[in-house]
């Protein structure tokens, strides 16, 4: 594993350190990592590394392949009659829109003023109104994005979903970058995430790929120390979700749209919420993506002792396909890889994949796992 750390003078590749954990996500803009090390004041190298509020940018690679690009936005330091370890941590470059609001245009100019924010020559000032109506996806992320100096990626599969127009879109001062733009995505049927290059990513969840790994506990077949847990959040779903949309003024008509949920078929808890603008279309896309939440009521984790497959590594948005009649999988099932949590030291390394129902993201109609396995 290779850290390397820019001081803004030079990269600096940090080579001991003690210990370290990432967690990858595949649906959020924040991925975290933090490793810790013994920090020598006399060494120069070490003090350019940990400055204290510098925000270090940092890249992590694995088998030469990089993991992440991030910022560095703490350090832990102690001392003691016995050496105690020093840690830095941090997450992602687009983890920032996870903290900041969406700038006023007032912040920027003071920002301009103070030298916090420099626009290169010939380019406009990045002015960012709060009300964005007639705009689409697209104009709107180009606008909020740019006083951050982050770079965006569009999947071809959400381009045209990313340049449909919203017809009235205003953002609240205190709505933060993630919690605006996530809410703008998720209307579309697009996911707002990141790339291990540190650009926002607006992309959509490929399901039908070929399982990544499979595992057939039934028959012996799997990685070395590999663990499984299933849980099932019966009290997080509604047998059905009801989205209605408010009536509009013209027409007086609210439309509205309903959608079940497999794994709760026996009693009846149903769930009704209100949308407070779209069309009848986005009001049947709301009650799926609501359903779609509920159904990471169901997970499962798994842990392995590596990193990688055949020296490539193992990311979240890839499927895994498993039979374990252990933890009540009697029959092959796959699953979407959400995140994962890779730790390791000097003697080992360790990757938990955390694992939801592919339906969570591709919004299709989700099937019952377990049907015939009981007799009731």
């Amino acid at each position: 594993m290779e850290l390397i750390i820019n001081d803004r003078i030079r990269n600096r590749k940090v080579e001991f350190f003690n210990s370290f954990k990432l967690n990858l996500k595949y649906n959020s803009i924040a991925s975290t990592f933090a490793f810790d090390f013994l920090f020598d004041p006399d060494v120069i190298e070490l003090k350019e590394i940990a400055c204290i509020g510098h925000y270090h940018i940092c890249t992590i690679k694995h088998l030469d392949q990089v993991l992440i690009t991030g910022l560095v936005l703490s350090e832990g330091f102690g001392s003691s009659s016995v050496k105690t370890l020093t840690s830095l941590g941090g997450y992602s470059v687009t983890g920032i829109l996870e903290d900041c609001s969406i700038p006023t245009n007032s912040a920027i100019d003071a920002a301009l003023r103070k030298g916090n924010l420099k626009v290169p020559s010939g380019q406009p000032t990045p002015y960012v109104p709060l009300q964005f109506d007639g705009l689409s996806l697209r104009q709107i992320a180009e606008r909020i994005l740019a006083p951050f100096k982050l770079k965006m990626v569009i999947d071809p599969s959400v381009a045209k979903k990313m340049d449909e127009v919203f017809t009235e879109t205003n953002a609240e001062p205190k709505d933060t970058v993630k919690h605006f733009l996530t809410e703008l995505a998720t209307q579309k049927g697009i996911n707002f995430t990141h790339d291990e290059f540190g650009r926002v990513l607006f992309t959509r969840v490929k399901t039908d790929l070929k399982p990544i790994m499979e595992f057939d506990i039934q028959h012996g077949v799997s990685l070395p120390g590999t663990s499984m847990k299933l849980v099932f959040n019966g009290q997080a779903m509604h047998s059905q979700i009801t989205v209605m949309s408010q009536s509009d003024e013209d027409s007086q008509n609210a439309g509205e749209s309903t959608v079940n949920n497999p794994y709760v078929y026996t009693i009846f808890r149903p769930k009704t919420i209100i949308q407070s603008s779209g069309t009848d279309v986005d009001t049947e896309l709301a009650a799926k993506n609501a359903r779609a939440e509920e159904l990471k009521g169901l997970s499962l984790t798994i842990t392995i002792d590596r990193w990688d497959i055949n020296k490539k590594i193992i990311r979240p948005n890839n499927l895994v396909r498993v039979r374990n009649p252990e933890i009540y999988l009697f029959n092959f099932s796959n699953w979407f890889i959400e995140s994962i949590d890779y730790s390791g030291d000097q003697k080992e390394m360790t990757a938990v994949l955390h694992c939801v129902l592919p339906a969570v993201y591709d919004l299709s109609e989700p099937t019952y796992l377990f049907q015939g396995i009981n007799l009731h």
